[in-house]
């Protein structure tokens, strides 16, 4: 990671800039970890001043939430595009290609899933401002699973509850495998899909 002087800032427009800063505090979050990363040294690497970045974000809890809400965010859009990708497919090939995409994703984003395992950490404003990405998430998945005929007729709220069992399974199979390598994003899969996809669909008559 090379940084360059503030005093040589180059312009750009805002969503630009604050794409940058974002790319690099996860970088340093993910590698240093909460406590230990300054402020100071995100505006080096970046090539800002430290008073710019706050005013972007207001604190390093800030700046902290922002990143983590950015990783969830690129997250959902990956479950979403797996999702859109195969309409014509049965439901459980349809959940299937939306959990690999999830652990594919994890796999390709490291520094991102470090970042979302330290959630834990936020308080206040910050942490609800993550959990809503959360229920974003989850939401989008229950509302995919009731444009399929066997889930049309049950409850919206048991459906997206069923949604977010199916998500936190990922997630904790996730954070599991983070210390436990070896399994694979097509083991990880399969193990969700038999494991509580099947029970799922066997609710929903699927």
């Amino acid at each position: 990671m090379t940084s360059r002087s503030p005093g040589t800032r180059i312009r750009m427009p805002r969503a630009e800039r604050e794409a940058q800063m974002l790319a690099v505090a996860e970088q340093v979050f993910s590698t240093r970890g909460i406590q230990a990363t300054t402020m100071d040294e995100i505006a080096e690497l970046v090539g800002v001043t430290k008073p710019l970045i706050y005013d972007y974000f207001g604190s390093k809890e800030g700046l902290l939430a922002a990143t983590i809400e950015r990783a969830r965010g690129q997250l959902l859009a990956a479950l979403i595009d797996s999702w859109v990708a195969q309409p014509g497919a049965a439901a459980r090939e349809r959940v299937r290609c939306v959990v690999h995409a999830f652990f594919a994703f994890i796999d390709e984003h490291d520094q991102a899933f470090a970042l979302l395992r330290t959630e834990g950490a936020l308080i206040g404003e910050a942490s609800a401002s993550v959990e809503r990405i959360r229920q974003q998430t989850a939401k989008a998945f229950a509302e995919g699973l009731r444009t399929l005929p066997a889930f049309e007729a049950l409850e919206p709220r048991r459906v997206t509850a069923m949604a977010e069992i199916l998500i936190g399974g990922c997630e904790r199979l996730a954070v599991w495998r983070s210390t436990h390598p070896g399994t694979t994003a097509d083991e990880a899969t399969d193990l969700v899909v038999t494991t509580i996809w099947d029970g799922l669909a066997s609710v929903a008559g699927a």
